[in-house]
């Protein structure tokens, strides 16, 4: 059967909401989960059939667990500590991709980069290989660093100043661009999450159960 607008909503949303997550761990922990971390990455370069699921980018439901149970604890008002920095991260990222659907120059220089760093990833054959994740906070850099508004990452100095913590964070707020594309391509917008948060916290808890089966 075909998915509904709604549920490919609710899967983009998960996969932001498991982005900004890992951001937010890698700047107040300086550690993240790397199942979730290869995931987000590996999405960059993802190219699934045109009728295929959104959950097809990220390898399947069971691969955004972690983003389907932070989305609905955020969706459902739960008070958990880092609620406000991933509001504003993932605020910032669907600002962004508004800002960047009008730059066709930014979008060119964006795409061809992806194009190129795809040819190194065939060759170490893993998004998360330090080569390809240093590619993509290059990139980043190059590109939606130079957009307003800038993300600005907070957490301990101690882990963003280490160099391969920047490029972790850069390279998943990439990750976290692509799943805010999609959520706007599927027709998703703030008034979808002003208006139908009881609508995606439903999906979220009938994907919760697909998510172990697939």
């Amino acid at each position: 059967m075909p998915e509904s607008p709604i549920r490919k909503r609710t899967i983009a949303l998960a996969a932001l909401c498991q982005a900004v997550y890992l951001v937010d761990s890698i700047a107040r922990k300086g550690l993240t989960d790397a199942e979730d971390c290869h995931a987000c990455l590996e999405s960059i370069f993802a190219e699934p059939a045109p009728d295929a699921s959104p959950a097809a980018i990220y390898g399947g439901l069971y691969h955004l667990r972690t983003g389907l149970r932070i989305c609905a604890e955020m969706l459902d008002g739960k008070d958990i500590p880092q609620t406000k920095a991933l509001m504003t991260y993932s605020a910032g990222l669907f600002s962004l991709d508004r800002r960047l659907a009008k730059d066709a120059a930014l979008r060119t220089h964006l795409g061809e980069g992806i194009r190129r760093i795809t040819k190194q990833h065939r060759y170490f054959g893993d998004a998360m290989h330090t080569n390809i994740i240093a590619a993509i906070a290059d990139l980043y850099g190059e590109t939606i660093s130079t957009m307003k508004p800038r993300i600005i990452v907070r957490g301990k100095s101690e882990h963003l100043r280490q160099p391969a913590n920047t490029q972790r964070v850069r390279a998943l707020l990439l990750a976290g661009l692509r799943a805010a594309h999609l959520w706007h391509s599927h027709g998703g917008g703030h008034m979808t999450l002003l208006f139908r948060r009881k609508a995606l916290l439903r999906e979220i808890e009938q994907l919760q159960k697909l998510s172990t089966h697939s």
